[in-house]
């Protein structure tokens, strides 16, 4: 998407410690904001006393999914099956919470998530976005939102693995994400920018691209402030999965 990801470069384990709380913020606070994005959907639709319309449908059942998956739901399903739904209530298995667990064993002390003013500034416009009634808008959202997690998750793991000296499976929440044999986060991607096909139209591609850039750039921005990188510029192989649907 745009690459090479802050989080790829070379950085200090000091420069790891400041961003893991940062970090950790962003995590804990993303289900519930995706979750709670779908709520001025459906109140506009109570509000003028019409059906949802498909787009709501399609951009709920992602999210929702991915909530699910968030909250640590589908990898206890996946593993035990039905039998393992009481097990949701075991709110370790949240990703925020695996990610807080390896931070606090990196570190050797406990983590707390930093809303620092930047922080909050992209929680807020993310919210704005993933919410919109307009369906190119909250679609370009959700799709430039699980691109640039994937590229960040696979970047600050390769980082992470090299300042500490560790195995990325050795770490739960990357192992979740990007390790073992089959990584979930491939197929975040997928779904997501399935999305594109089914919602935006062949007129409103332009458009779509607009908010996409826009967003996925706020996305790889915060990730940059303080930390060195190089040039931020287009990566034509993580773009291909949504051109290729329009």
């Amino acid at each position: 998407m745009f690459g090479p990801h802050p989080f790829a470069a070379a950085m200090s384990k000091d420069q790891i410690v400041s961003l893991i709380p940062e970090y950790l913020a962003m995590s804990q606070a993303f289900p519930y904001l995706r979750a709670g994005s779908q709520k001025d959907l459906v109140f506009a639709a109570m509000h003028t006393n019409r059906d949802l319309p498909r787009h709501v449908e399609l951009t709920s059942v992602v999210a929702n999914f991915i909530c699910w998956d968030e909250t640590g739901g589908h990898s206890r399903v996946l593993r035990a099956g039905n039998a393992a739904l009481p097990d949701i209530l075991a709110t370790e298995q949240f990703h925020s919470n695996l990610f807080r667990k390896d931070a606090s064993r990196l570190l050797g002390g406990a983590v707390k998530p930093n809303y620092s003013p930047t922080t909050k500034r992209y929680l807020h416009s993310l919210y704005a976005g993933l919410s919109s009634k307009d369906p190119v808008v909250r679609c370009a959202y959700m799709v430039a939102f699980e691109l640039h997690a994937a590229e960040m998750i696979q970047s600050l793991s390769a980082t992470v693995v090299e300042t500490f000296d560790v195995e990325a499976d050795d770490l739960e929440y990357f192992r979740v994400h990007v390790g073992g044999e089959d990584p979930a986060e491939k197929y975040h991607e997928e779904m997501t920018s399935r999305l594109v096909g089914e919602i935006v139209p062949a007129d409103s591609s332009s458009r779509f691209f607009d908010e996409f850039g826009g967003t996925a750039s706020s996305g790889a921005g915060i990730c940059s402030q303080g930390f060195p990188s190089k040039a931020m510029v287009p990566r034509s192989a993580t773009m291909a999965a949504v051109i290729v649907v329009l």
